[in-house]
């Protein structure tokens, strides 16, 4: 990862109220984008499924982009991995690293993150801007979060980091493996929890040791 991609700011997610009118906007784009793909859904059919006048969609979201956009940063707000990175910055590194794979691999085997995935690499070549803004808005997110934990470790002498970019790649690479891209691809079902803590506590162990600090 370069310079430049580590500075990558993410667009702040709206935090609509339950039962407003952005929140029923949000909602429905949500489901019309996984169902039909992004291409094929109209500012008009989002309307129409949100129960609102084009002006007031328009009034809360000025293109379909910008409505995408806000609709991957408020899911990825409202993530379960939102709640994981105080808490691992507070654990020995095993213990957290331990943490953030568990929360993650839970996370990219829903069946609504891939259904996004599936959705955004469908789009890739025709609306490449809707890549950007997918990467931006969730998973650059992420992997910077993953970074300062790295850091932090490092700081504190549990794991023997020089290169945190790198590092972290190879963790969600550990923590990813080939799992992920079968999942994409249907062509295996999601593991049990039990499997993927076990994928998880392998890729830990592996990378806590090639990281443990030198004690001669």
């Amino acid at each position: 990862m370069d310079s430049g991609e580590a500075r990558m700011t993410t667009l702040v997610a709206p935090t609509p109220e339950a039962g407003s009118k952005q929140a029923q906007i949000m909602e429905a784009a949500g489901t019309l984008f996984l169902e039909h793909g992004y291409s094929a859904v109209s500012m008009d059919a989002v309307a129409k499924k949100a129960n609102v006048s084009k002006a007031t969609l328009y009034a809360h979201f000025g293109s379909k982009e910008e409505l995408f956009r806000a609709m991957v940063a408020c899911e990825c707000a409202n993530s379960v991995m939102s709640s994981v990175w105080d808490e691992a910055m507070d654990l020995p590194a095993a213990d957290g690293l331990r943490l953030i794979g568990r929360t993650f691999v839970r996370f990219i085997a829903s069946p609504k993150a891939l259904g996004v995935y599936r959705m955004v690499l469908g789009e890739v070549l025709r609306q490449p801007q809707l890549a950007q803004a997918f990467y931006e808005s969730g998973p650059a997110e992420t992997f910077q979060r993953a970074r300062q934990f790295m850091a932090h470790m490092a700081d504190k002498g549990e794991l023997a980091i020089t290169d945190c970019d790198l590092a972290t790649h190879q963790f969600f690479g550990l923590l990813k493996a080939n799992m992920h891209m079968k999942l994409l691809l249907c062509l295996s079902e999601r593991p049990s929890d039990d499997e993927l803590g076990r994928y998880v506590d392998a890729a830990v162990d592996l990378f806590a040791k090639g990281y443990a600090p030198d004690k001669s």
